[in-house]
């Protein structure tokens, strides 16, 4: 192979890479973060109920990245009793499904033809499975803000950009996120 047929060949792959991260990027643009509910007002109260001021920190993150949105005003109180959404740690943390870096449990009210509206969230983070897998600070701001986006209302997303994604710890709010937010809370 020649030098010239050689750089025509890596001139084609490389071309064809931008065409595909292109493509890909695009399409990943596309697919929106789904809502399924909402709380009654956009001023939404939390508590922290752990002990570990690591973990405060951390949902304290999250909280700041979803007020940042402008869609929601979380408001810090500190009991239970006066808190929308509980926000905790767990030693470990295993459902019927089995085991979660974080969950969220909420109750909502069904009303016809609208989307859920949610009355009371608990969100937990597992601090024994996010510290074997070895997850960083920044990785477990981006799960905490993936499960207080559920407790916002917010379902998962098919978009691996989207801190909604399944299984993603390396991706934070998205504008798709944004969007879906502001528009469950657009009243």
């Amino acid at each position: 192979m020649t030098f010239k047929s050689l750089k025509i060949s890596f001139l084609v792959i490389f071309t064809m890479s931008l065409a595909f991260i292109g493509s890909t990027a695009h399409a990943d643009a596309a697919v929106k973060t789904p809502s399924w509910g909402h709380w009654e007002s956009s001023k939404i109260t939390y508590t922290y109920s752990g002990s570990s001021k690591y973990y405060q920190k951390i949902w304290k993150s999250a909280v700041k990245k979803w007020n940042k949105t402008g869609a929601v005003k979380l408001k810090a109180v500190k009991s239970q009793k006066k808190a929308d959404i509980v926000l905790q740690t767990s030693a470990s943390l295993s459902t019927q499904k089995g085991l979660f870096t974080g969950y969220t449990n909420y109750s909502f009210y069904n009303h016809q033809d609208e989307d859920a509206e949610i009355v009371s969230a608990n969100s937990t983070l597992n601090r024994d499975l996010l510290t074997s897998f070895s997850y960083t600070k920044k990785q477990r701001t981006n799960v905490a803000t993936h499960e207080l986006g559920h407790a916002l209302g917010l379902s998962h997303s098919k978009s691996r950009r989207s801190v909604m994604y399944a299984s993603n710890r390396y991706e934070s709010i998205s504008h798709q996120d944004k969007v879906a937010l502001e528009k469950a809370y657009a009243d």
